[in-house]
């Protein structure tokens, strides 16, 4: 939305002219992420020839709700039209103005202006930008296109020899991520590090009771190609893709929709409520909202019913009994949930991050939980293991989750950090500092943990803030997903900024700071932990409850230095943040454990058949 301007013309013709994404504060956007969620959890209940959204439309017994409300919250699309009325009416509120001129607006944010000069009887122009609205053609295409071609792909490798035996039956089947698992743990975070060792602790104690089935594509989206679904791979034979254990003949039911898609596409927005559901503080967003629906029915519902039919199709080759998933909120993981409940296969799903607070996954209302009809509500496994006491609460809480179906086990990572750290001697963080810059004796060390795209804007007023206290070093750990490349135009020429390698170890850097400074990095709360505290700044953010329970210190751009004084010096700052921080990790059982991966695996192993 930074290229996108808003031009206020008074009754007279005088014009101002702004950034759209100037108008977007972070209590905007905050605002803005919680009336999307509630607008895309109302819809459920839109009516369609007497039945509700979520009875409506189904596959097999089950609502296809469950990955409506994913594609919705996944695509942002939503997001972006409520923040567009947001930021306008603000703009409404400061500049009264006559007539509106919207330029290089995307076609959401195009369309989400002139409903809302519609609404409130503003002439509103568009200029520019807008383009056409995305195309779901050849989204929804490719559902069925590459799952021919992944079965071709089975068909090649048993050609080459490989594959040629039935799998054997499984305990516990485990589904993981093909594109991200390296068959290493990662210490520095990625799935690895959370599901990693405890499959290592289940091999030890049962070597031959689970079974790794891949599921989703070989990479990544940032590089994948359309026929990689069509490539070999022999690199990992540990690992079974699901593919392999899912034939053709097991996808005709989802074959079936994603021949209808399109009539489904009309059925969706066709509903005698939909339309008026479409309405956002009085602007008609039917344009972003019947796309998005489209969408839904087109792409998420072939792709998500193919989900189902795979992932049933594994547990009855594995004949397993237990079903572990560490996206169980997610699209995959709800399939697995779906297809193990519909067995009486147990299933567990793993923590494998922090969840915000508004993360959607895990957001449901308390009659989402409770069967309607046929459908048995939304898919919780029987169990869900989880870091902290922190993480249950909000599942109850936010969440309706069953306590009966909540456990704290510890978080793995956690464990191998703090662990770390601990054989890390004094020469090692020395080291470590003069490697960073920290070159004066009594210079404190402070670390930047974030994505670039997330502090960007944050970043001047911090880079000011150090460059005029050469006491203070920063070090930037850049987010392994990004190039590190584009910290250079702020940093050039300062002394006391430093950009950590790129394979710096997070352990080290962490043992080595006086203070951590980020936005919404989960690092902060491995700071709790390890008694380092943290400046959040771009408040509010996903570590706004950290903020106000008093255990992290927030700062605004124009405070940022001060904040940053009484974080390295100010001792009564310093001792009321570590008192408090002590007290939280007690209170939700924060602490590194020593034995998080083997106590989920106790509990792993304890589940049998329903």
């Amino acid at each position: 939305m930074a290229d996108t301007h808003i031009i206020c013309v008074s009754g007279t013709g005088i014009e101002r002219r702004q950034s759209l994404g100037a108008l977007i504060t972070p209590a905007l956007a905050e605002q803005a992420r919680a009336d999307t969620n509630a607008w895309i959890k109302s819809l459920r209940r839109v009516p369609y020839g007497g039945l509700t959204m979520r009875n409506r439309f189904r596959y097999r017994d089950d609502s296809l709700w469950w990955f409506t409300e994913l594609y919705l919250q996944k695509m942002r699309q939503l997001d972006g039209a409520v923040l567009t009325v947001l930021a306008l009416e603000h703009a409404q509120a400061d500049d009264a103005p006559a007539r509106l001129i919207i330029e290089g607006a995307d076609a959401t944010t195009a369309a989400a202006a002139l409903a809302f000069g519609a609404a409130h009887g503003v002439p509103t122009d568009i200029r520019g930008g807008a383009g056409a609205p995305p195309r779901m053609f050849w989204s929804g295409a490719q559902v069925g296109v590459t799952a021919a071609l992944s079965r071709a792909r089975q068909i090649t490798a048993r050609a080459l020899g490989a594959g040629r035996t039935q799998p054997a039956p499984s305990a516990i089947a485990a589904f993981v991520h093909t594109a991200f698992w390296r068959g290493a743990t990662d210490p520095d975070g990625g799935q690895e590090s959370y599901i990693g060792p405890v499959l290592d602790a289940l091999a030890r104690t049962a070597p031959d009771a689970v079974s790794l089935v891949g599921i989703g594509p070989r990479q990544n989206f940032t590089s994948r190609r359309w026929w990689d679904a069509m490539a070999t791979d022999h690199d990992a034979p540990a690992i079974r893709p699901i593919e392999s254990l899912a034939p053709w003949a097991a996808l005709q039911g989802s074959m079936a929709l994603w021949r209808t898609r399109h009539a489904l596409a009309d059925a969706i927005v066709a509903g005698e409520g939909i339309r008026d559901a479409a309405a956002f503080r009085g602007c008609d967003l039917w344009p972003v909202l019947s796309r998005e629906l489209r969408g839904v029915a087109q792409v998420q519902w072939p792709w998500s019913a193919r989900a189902v039919d795979e992932a049933g199709a594994a547990l009855d080759a594995l004949e397993c009994h237990t079903a572990i998933t560490y996206a169980e909120a997610g699209g995959w993981g709800r399939a697995v949930v779906l297809e193990a409940r519909r067995r009486g296969v147990r299933s567990v799903g793993l923590q494998h991050g922090f969840i915000y607070r508004h993360w959607l996954n895990y957001l449901h209302e308390p009659d989402e939980m409770l069967a309607n009809g046929d459908d048995a509500g939304f898919p919780a496994p029987d169990q869900t293991l989880l870091f902290d006491h922190y993480a249950e609460q909000h599942l109850r809480s936010a969440g309706a989750f069953p306590a009966t179906r909540l456990a704290v086990t510890g978080s793995p990572r956690l464990d191998d950090l703090v662990a770390r750290i601990a054989r890390l001697t004094d020469a090692d963080r020395q080291a470590t500092r003069e490697a960073v810059g920290v070159v004066e004796a009594g210079q404190h060390l402070v670390v930047l943990t974030a994505k670039f795209t997330e502090v960007q804007e944050m970043l001047p007023a911090l880079i000011d803030a150090v460059r005029a206290r050469p006491g203070i070093c920063l070090a930037i750990k850049a987010h392994p997903a990004e190039n590190a490349d584009v910290y250079t135009p702020y940093i050039d020429g300062l002394a006391n900024v430093a950009l950590a390698p790129a394979d710096a170890d997070l352990a080290r850097l962490l043992a080595a700071a006086d203070a951590l400074v980020t936005r919404n990095s989960t690092v902060a709360v491995d700071g709790l932990v390890l008694g380092l505290p943290a400046l959040v700044i771009g408040l509010p953010n996903n570590l706004s409850p950290f903020v106000d329970a008093g255990v992290m210190l927030g700062a605004g751009d124009d405070t940022v230095g001060n904040a940053l004084e009484r974080l390295l010096y100010d001792r009564e700052t310093r001792t009321r943040l570590k008192t408090a921080a002590r007290e939280f990790v007690e209170q939700y059982g924060l602490r590194a454990r020593g034995t998080a991966a083997e106590e989920t695996a106790a509990i792993i192993l304890t589940m049998g058949p329903h």
